[in-house]
Parts: C-alpha cells; structure tokens; sequence
C-alpha cells in the first residue's frame, strides 16, 4: 500500500513553480519483500485529481531544463565518495541524537541526512514498487497477529568498537523510544499499535511485533525509528550517547556545533548505498537573504529557501529548485490553544485539566469561544496572502487540511466548508461574543523551521488588527515552547505548518489525550472519526466519513484553521548534478547520498 490516499503530487508542484523545478530521478533500491497492506485499510484508489493550476503568470514548463554541453569522453567515476558539499539551513539544531530525548524536527534530521537507519525506508518516487522499502530489516511478515521483522546481521555501526547492529539493538531502541517520559514523537504510535511488553526476538535474526490496536500510524513506527546502540548507551551513557552521532547510515558524524556547523563523512563502502560525496558541511543560516546570497556567490551549493524567494532564485544562473515526491502541500495553520475539552483519558483516569477559559478563543462558554475563534478565521484574506507573500503559487485552505489545492475539492464542498473573507461579519461575531473593542494575544510564530510559514504568518497579523485583534508577536524557536505543548500548558494562538493537502485521518489523534505532542487542544471526538475513518474498507467509505462527519463536526468546533497552502522548494547550484531525492523535505537535504556532483 503506497499511502492512505494518494494522488501524483509532484508534477502538481512542478507546473505551479514554473520552468526553474528540476525534479529527480534515478535508480532505486528495489524490496525484496513488500509488507501486505493492513485488511483495515482502504486500498480503492480516489479519482483522478484536479490539477492545481499555476497563475498565468508562471508558464508551465514542457521540459526541466538540462543544460547542454557536447562531451568528447565520460570522465572516469571515482572509486568511492569524493568532493565537498555546503549546504546553508535555517537550523541546524542542537545535538540531539538519543531516541528517549529525540525532540521533533530534529529526529528527522538525523534520519533524512543519512546519519542512522531505519527498520523501513520511505519511498514515494512513482517508480518505487513500495512505500516502505527493506533497510534494517531485510525481511517481513505482516499478518493478523503482527508484523514479524527479520533483521540484517552485516550492518557495521560507524565506530568499528561496537562492532554489527543486532536484534538486542532493535529491541533496546523500542524500549527507549516508548520509555515514560520519552519526547520520541512517534511514541504514541508506536504503544497503539504494537504490545510492546510482549516485542520479542523469536529467531536468530527474528523479532515479532505483537498487534495492539493497530491503524495506519503502524508504519510510522518502523519508517522513522532510528536504531541506536546498546553497547554504547550501556557504555557512555544517556548523556554522552545523546550529543555523539553513531549510527549505521551512510553519513557518520564529524562535529556538531549548535548553532554553527555540523559536518559529514561518508561511509565508504556503505552497507545498503554507498554516496557519491565525501563531506557534507551544513551551516547554520537563520537569515534567508544570507542563505541566497551564499548560493548565488557559490559559498553553498544547498539552501533551504522560502516560496517568496522563488524569483530571486530563478535567476541566479545554473541554479535549480527542486522538488521530491511528497503527499501534499505545506499549510500555515492557526492553532488557537487552550482548548482543553477531554475529562478523561482512555483508560479512564482523569486528565486533570480544563479549558483555558480566560482565553478569548475559548471563552466563558464554548459558543463564546467559536464565535472568536470564526471571526479570526474569517478575518484573513486568503487571497491576498497568496498574492503578497506566494506571488501567485498556493491555494486556499480552511478546514483541517481541506480546500481548493485538494484533489476532492468540488463546489459543493466550497459552498459547505468554504471561509469566505468578510471583515464585517468577523466584527459582528467579535461583538456577540463580548469583544466588541476587540482585544490582544500573544502570536507564536516558531522561527528557524519554515520561512515561508513566518512570512505568512507576520502578514496576518495586520488583518486581524483591522477587526481589532491585536497580536503581540514571540518569534522563539519552536524547541523553546514544544515542553508547554508536551506538558498540556501552552496558552496562546499560534502558527502551524501542517499538511494542506491530503485528509490524513492518522493525525486526527493530536487533538487528544493520546498524543505525546500536542498542540494544545483536546476533545474525544476525533478518536472516535479517526477510528472508524482507518477502519472502513476503502477509501469511498472513508472519504464519506470525513465528508459527512468529520469535516461537519470540525466546522461546528473550528478547533483549528488553515489559510493557505504552498509547496517550498530546495534550491541547489550547478555542482549538484543530479539529486533522485525520495522524499521531499525543504527542512533538510534528504537523501544526501543519493546527490551526484557535476563531474563525479
């Protein structure tokens, strides 16, 4: 099963970028056992999507551009890795590398960069036979019982001294990652689905995952668990082990500077891909004008860049920006906190909390709340965001990651879902609800993660001033305030990136009790949508659910809002020849070895 649903993406992202995307392609790793696809899960594919159409002033390309050059003789390939790589991120975070204290995004980072391996590996290319793809473990078996891994015996850890990745290593990064406390975000996941007191070794190279109450989060759990060493925890340990990179993946860690630097060897002769670069320098940038200048003069061959920064880009020469296959489009999301409605937990003990209801947005009752919470929404003019900040390149966006970008979209749903801009009725629900002078808040909009997202998100706030909501802006870093969301104490509104896109009914469980994360909202409806969406038998009969139920009840709550939803590329000079990336990511460079230097 390649994804819950699934539509073709990445030629979407093309036309609305223009002539300047390169999207990459090549050789791939082929499965040598697929897992069978849950019986729960819908299988039927959707219909046929409507195209995202690009502004008129943004011609469609007929080709990606590929410069030409007459060659009189290939230049040899070098024997292994060779050449340098800088590549400039707004982040490159903190050293962090430990699963029980992998704070979220940095767990990615230390997977897409090639530094640890995976039980899985995602591969969303249309050519990839698979969604998960055998890494670690070589072999599978998924059957009403659970999912039986057979683990690779050949994979060398990258300080030698640890000698070969084993079963007791898989089996002691479950037990990390699912340890009370941990900050792993896949934790949940991991619990729901699999007993995890009865994971065990059953063979040699074998280990048998027990069902719990599976869903489609099941394969999140072995896709983006990084493995990490027991002989070195019981050594070193927790401390030591969370500041050391040591993994089995085709980059090893040199040094990590927070703040500065992280730099990356290649492993030669790599177990799984060997890469065709050397060394990877990843330079903390937090300013984008710092980061194009930087890619323009050649001081970084990789930026991470923003959807407004798209012209500029356009015109550095031998410049490309490149889009991987992704399920769908990014979507700044307003998440108004405090929303605290669940009493119990699942086991039924109490949660001990109550909503904020000193919080405009939540109000004295919850009819007050809406009220607010409708005219903030409806007090953003989506258009004009897509005009001014995405210069023509997005799609409107209103409910839970529902609007005009999504394939489904149709009339009717914009006639029933649809938040239309009106100012004036904004103020009217503002007066009913007892605000009629308005009031301020405190904004938080995480710096270092999205450009694009705070860029959105600032010109927001001026439009909620003019129905005299005033918003005082914290720019911390996203790290800085994730313990309030993890303890069940953040208070204030705040500015999301979230899937735009696709309806993925898997993440309806972080408005709950059941989450590590959460964004500050909890109410018991949506365990009960996502449990019957994940449960029906094709993707009609939950698309049904979400229509018909799901997205009603979300309207009549309004928990949260999108406004907009964009795709943001990764731009690369001319050195980078060729980049058959699996998954896009404008966060980090994913897939590093898979990069071919012009040359190489």
């Amino acid at each position: 099963m390649r994804s819950f649903f699934r539509w073709g993406f990445p030629a979407l992202v093309a036309l609305a970028i223009g002539a300047a995307v390169s999207c990459g392609g090549g050789e791939e790793t082929k499965p040598t056992s697929a897992p069978e696809a849950p019986k729960a899960a819908p299988t039927t594919p959707p219909p046929t999507p409507t195209p995202f159409i690009a502004p008129t002033t943004a011609p469609a390309p007929t080709a990606a551009p590929v410069p030409t050059a007459t060659a009189t003789a290939a230049p040899k390939a070098p024997a292994g890795p060779a050449g340098k790589l800088t590549v400039a991120l707004s982040s490159i975070g903190p050293a962090n590398y430990e699963l029980y204290q992998l704070v979220w995004p940095w767990n990615d980072r230390n997977q897409f960069m090639g530094m640890y391996d995976t039980i899985f590996y995602d591969d969303r290319r249309e050519a990839a036979t698979s969604l998960l793809n055998p890494s670690i473990a070589k072999g599978w078996q998924f059957t009403d019982q659970g999912l039986d891994l057979t683990i690779r015996d050949d994979i060398p850890w990258h300080d030698a001294k640890y000698g070969k990745l084993t079963v007791e290593d898989v089996l002691f990064s479950f037990e990390r990652a699912a340890k009370d406390g941990t900050k792993w975000t896949r934790s949940e996941a991991l619990t729901t689905n699999f007993k995890l007191a009865e994971i065990k070794q059953t063979g040699p190279n074998q280990i048998t995952m027990p069902w719990n109450k599976r869903d489609l989060r099941w394969r999140s759990v072995p896709r983006d668990l990084t493995i990490q060493s027991k002989k070195m925890f019981v050594e070193v340990g927790e401390e030591k082990m969370n500041i050391t990179p040591m993994g089995t993946g085709a980059y090893k860690g040199l040094e990590h500077k927070t703040g500065d630097i992280l730099k990356l060897e290649a492993v030669e002769k790599h177990w799984r891909e060997t890469a065709s670069v050397k060394f990877i320098d990843v330079l903390e940038t937090p300013e984008e004008t710092v980061r194009l200048a930087m890619l323009k003069a050649g001081q970084a061959d990789i930026i991470q860049m923003g959807v407004p920064s798209i012209p500029a880009v356009k015109v550095i020469q031998g410049v490309k920006m490149w889009v991987g296959p992704t399920t769908g489009l990014e979507g700044a999301q307003i998440v108004p906190s405090g929303q605290y409605y669940q009493e119990k937990k699942e086991d039924g003990s109490p949660t001990n909390r109550t909503p904020l209801t000193n919080l405009p947005w939540v109000g004295k009752t919850p009819e007050q709340g809406l009220k607010v919470r409708q005219a903030m929404a409806m007090a953003i003019d989506r258009q004009a965001l897509i005009d001014s900040v995405l210069g023509g390149l997005g799609a409107k966006h209103y409910l839970w990651n529902l609007g005009p970008g999504h394939p489904r979209w149709n009339a009717d749903l914009e006639k029933k879902f649809g938040i239309q801009y009106d100012q004036a009725k904004a103020k009217q629900l503002l007066s009913e609800a007892g605000y009629g002078n308005g009031f301020e808040f405190n904004f938080f909009i995480p710096s270092g993660l999205n450009s694009t997202l705070e860029q959105l998100c600032q010109a927001m706030i001026p439009m909620w001033s003019s129905i005299g909501v005033k918003a005082s802006v914290d720019r911390s870093a996203y790290s800085a305030v994730r313990p309030k969301m993890l303890a069940r104490t953040i208070d204030v509104v705040w500015c999301w990136q979230e899937s735009g896109w696709s309806v993925d009914p898997d993440v309806l469980y972080r408005f709950s009790t059941r989450a590590v994360w959460n964004p500050g909202i909890e109410y018991v409806e949506p365990l009960d949508f996502e449990s019957r969406i994940l449960s029906q038998a094709n993707s009609e009969e939950s698309w049904k659910i979400i229509t018909n139920e799901w997205l009603p009840w979300f309207q009549t709550k309004l928990p949260t809002f999108q406004t907009v939803a964009f795709t943001a590329p990764i731009a690369a000079g001319p050195r980078v020849k060729d980049w058959p990336m699996r998954v896009h990511s404008n966060r980090w460079p994913y897939d590093p070895q898979l990069i071919k230097l012009a040359g190489n």
